[in-house]
């Protein structure tokens, strides 16, 4: 998935696949610990949410022509951003951290699709951008949670 096109349509096809999933998740299973690691659904969507916002202002910077990534910036530790992002949005209901992944990944979508599509291609930023924080990224939480999911509902 080379062209803006195809990228686009992969990201919502992500996103629906998730959201179908996270959606449908009442209040208690989705703050219960251990539904990944130690954290809960809505941990995960808070984290979710901190790369789309993070990111999607990369898109925002590549958008006008400027580096993607802001000056400075080290996410070769990417435990301590997903603590982080975790940390600050403290205690969420699952509504919340729901209403909140809805908006950022809204916002990332539109950074994305503000790129003109030259600047899409095999090993381009955007390309890169889009596919880490967003289309692996919303598989592997998806597997991960429909397995937690398959195994604490029965």
């Amino acid at each position: 998935m080379a062209t803006k096109p195809e990228t686009l349509a992969a990201l919502d096809d992500r996103y629906n696949a998730l959201h179908a999933l996270v959606g449908g998740i009442d209040e208690p299973h989705g703050t219960w610990q251990g539904a990944v690691g130690s954290w809960s659904v809505v941990n995960v969507l808070q984290h979710i949410d901190g790369w789309l916002v993070e990111m999607g202002e990369g898109l925002q910077r590549l958008a006008r022509g400027e580096r993607a990534m802001r000056e400075g910036a080290d996410y070769s530790n990417a435990d301590a951003w997903n603590a982080k992002f975790v940390e600050v949005r403290g205690d969420q209901s699952m509504a919340q951290a729901l209403a909140a992944f809805e908006r950022s990944h809204a916002a990332f979508r539109a950074a994305a699709a503000a790129i003109p599509d030259e600047r899409y291609g095999d090993g381009r930023t955007a390309n890169r951008i889009v596919h880490l924080a967003a289309l692996e990224h919303y598989a592997e939480h998806r597997e991960q949670i429909e397995a937690y999911l398959s195994g604490s509902c029965d």
